[in-house]
């Protein structure tokens, strides 16, 4: 009986006993996040800018691991090693960052040329309707048919497209290659159906009276969007 009775006793007492509070985050831990999240932020602002061109952009992209780094650990006085094991303790903040209708680019997806190889004659317009004219004889022949043309038309290429992209995009683009490349972060992509063309990479269409199937504007074939997901 006194047995059961301490058991009690020893529940009660561990019953009334307040769970154990969380540590509070390290200082330096905190001051290493802040610092390489800041440094990310500036060189991909740098890397957007107006007068950047695509493959200066891209290229700078898969550098940001080693700047990000070093110029944290200079920041702070500290190793790139210290920087690295501190990064590595953060509190995780998943991120995501998606590439709308630059998408192709990372995903291969046709760069410019046309969004067809067809070729034919278009339908000319006319007005000679059977019986439209006041009789036969002021009918006008219909011209010789002409040769068959390209009917395809052009599509974008990546600097076309990082030309008349938005600063958001641009920022988009950038951030997501250096995720893409990143040994810093922990990601994932996430692939969505193109809204355009719903996976199916081209679109059905009528150019000169003649249907065909062309290369889809938005995904360049790619049939996807890239969302990335990172912390």
């Amino acid at each position: 009986m006194r047995t059961v009775t301490g058991l009690l006793a020893l529940l009660l007492v561990a019953a009334q006993d307040p769970a154990p509070k969380e540590l509070p985050p390290d200082p330096f831990v905190v001051k290493v996040t802040d610092a390489v999240r800041a440094r990310r932020d500036a060189l991909v602002s740098q890397a957007t800018g107006s007068k950047v061109k695509f493959e200066d952009a891209v290229e700078r992209a898969s550098k940001f691991d080693a700047a990000i780094v070093d110029d944290a650990a200079e920041k702070l006085g500290v190793t790139a090693d210290q920087i690295r094991e501190a990064w590595a303790k953060r509190e995780r903040k998943p991120r995501s960052i998606a590439y709308g209708d630059g998408s192709w680019i990372p995903l291969g997806g046709q760069n410019g040329g046309l969004d067809s190889d067809v070729k034919g004659t278009p339908v000319p317009e006319t007005t000679d309707l059977v019986g439209g004219g006041p009789s036969i004889l002021t009918r006008r022949k219909k011209p010789p048919p002409g040769e068959p043309v390209p009917l395809g038309k052009p599509l974008k290429t990546k600097e076309e497209w990082w030309a008349t992209a938005t600063s958001g995009e641009r920022v988009a683009f950038v951030e997501g290659e250096f995720v893409r490349k990143s040994s810093l972060v922990e990601k994932k992509e996430e692939p969505k159906k193109c809204p355009k063309c719903s996976a199916k990479g081209t679109i059905a269409i009528a150019r000169g009276g003649i249907g065909l199937a062309a290369v889809c504007p938005r995904c360049h074939g790619a049939k996807e969007d890239l969302v990335v997901v990172y912390e």
